[in-house]
Formats: C-alpha cells, sequence, structure tokens
C-alpha cells in the first residue's frame, strides 16, 4: 500500500496550521486528510455519525458571527472514493457542508444558529485551515469527522481543563471535580460519545485509505 504520515494538529486554528506546514515539508505528500470529532449541526445527525466534508466553511470575528469569505471545496475524486468506501459498511454517512468555528460551541441553542447561518451540518476547529493552508499547494483534500455531540446535546466546561491536544490535564480534572462532583455524569457521558465517535472514525478512515 501507499505510505502515509499520520500528524495530531491539536485543537484551533494555529495548531491546525502550524501541523499542516510540518507536513508539507514532505516533498513527498500527494493528498491529506483531516479527520476527527464535530458536533452536529442538524438534528438527524446522531453520535458516530461521519460527516464528508463537501464545502469548509470558517467563521471569524471577536464574536464569532463572521463567515471567512472563501469557501474550500472537497477533491471530489476522493469525496467519491470515501463515499463509495464507506458504502462497505455499516455506518451513516453524511456528506454535506461543515464550519470551522474559533471556540466550542456547546449548547444546543448556539448549534442551533450556526447551523442557521452557515447551511453546515457540522462544526469543528480546525478543518476549515487545513483546507486553506492545502488550498495554495493544489493537493486533493477531504476533511472526515465523526459526530461527538448532537445538535440537542449541551457540553459542559471542560475547555479548560484540556491541553494544546484536546486531552484532559489530569490535575485540572480532579480539582474541577472536586468542585463539581456532579460534572462526573457529564464526563462519563462525553466519554462513550468519545470512544462511539472514534470507533467510527477508525472504521471509516480505514475504509477510505484502503481505497485510494
Amino acid at each position: 500500500g501507499k505510505p502515509l504520515l499520520l500528524t495530531v494538529t491539536g485543537m484551533g486554528r494555529q495548531r491546525a496550521e502550524a501541523s499542516v506546514e510540518a507536513v508539507l515539508a514532505h516533498p513527498q505528500i500527494t493528498a491529506v486528510l483531516s479527520i476527527g470529532f464535530s458536533g452536529a449541526l442538524e438534528r438527524q445527525l446522531k453520535v458516530g455519525d461521519l460527516v464528508l466534508a463537501s464545502e469548509l466553511m470558517g467563521i471569524r470575528g471577536s464574536n464569532g458571527d463572521e463567515i471567512e469569505p472563501t469557501i474550500y471545496r472537497a477533491d471530489q475524486k476522493l469525496l467519491r472514493t470515501a463515499e463509495e468506501a464507506l458504502r462497505t459498511t455499516s455506518l451513516r454517512v453524511v456528506s454535506g457542508p461543515t464550519v470551522t468555528a474559533p471556540s466550542i460551541i456547546a449548547t444546543p441553542a448556539g448549534k442551533e444558529g450556526m447551523g442557521r447561518q452557515t447551511g453546515a451540518v457540522a462544526v469543528d476547529m480546525e478543518s476549515y485551515w487545513v483546507a486553506r493552508a492545502i488550498s495554495s499547494r493544489g493537493l486533493p483534500f477531504l476533511a472526515i469527522r465523526a459526530i461527538s455531540d448532537t445538535q440537542g446535546e449541551s457540553l459542559p466546561p471542560f475547555h479548560h481543563i484540556l491541553d494544546e491536544e484536546g486531552n484532559p490535564r489530569v490535575c485540572r480534572l480532579a480539582a474541577h471535580l472536586l468542585r463539581k462532583p456532579g460534572s462526573l455524569v457529564a464526563l462519563g457521558r462525553l466519554a462513550r460519545n468519545a470512544r462511539q465517535a472514534r470507533r467510527a472514525l477508525t472504521t471509516g478512515v480505514g475504509c477510505t485509505v484502503a481505497a485510494l
């Protein structure tokens, strides 16, 4: 098979752009897949569903209410290859526009508003910036995202306990749970969602890469 180069971008624009620049330093790169989790902006999407980003939009501005003027589109050959490969699985797969936000969209009202504003089906914090960095090189690009929280699901304020790669800082997590022990239930739900989304993403990306 073809050799793969994997990199962890971490959360947000700066880390995503820096990771892409490091990847593009390798001259043998011929295509780029951006993979990770997303929040659903459509009620029909469930945890573990896969989203293939046909178009990628970005949000900017201090209030997070301005849409970047440039929309990036997935490479059509990569998109078709992924769609065909994923039909052989039991995964629910949706192709549609996605949006990248500067921060976590934590409430049902926020997700509903974001979906209404942009027409996107899912939101993340990195894909648009990866696509923008890739576009100047003319390389085929596709973002594959697994839904980790539904449109109607509220996310607890755990962002302050995460490190740059989205992993929990143990000491901050322990302190948070001591202050708010009731958060343990929400944390357990998030962990279950993440495991389900990770399984779907592993299967989906494996099938897609095998078909390339």
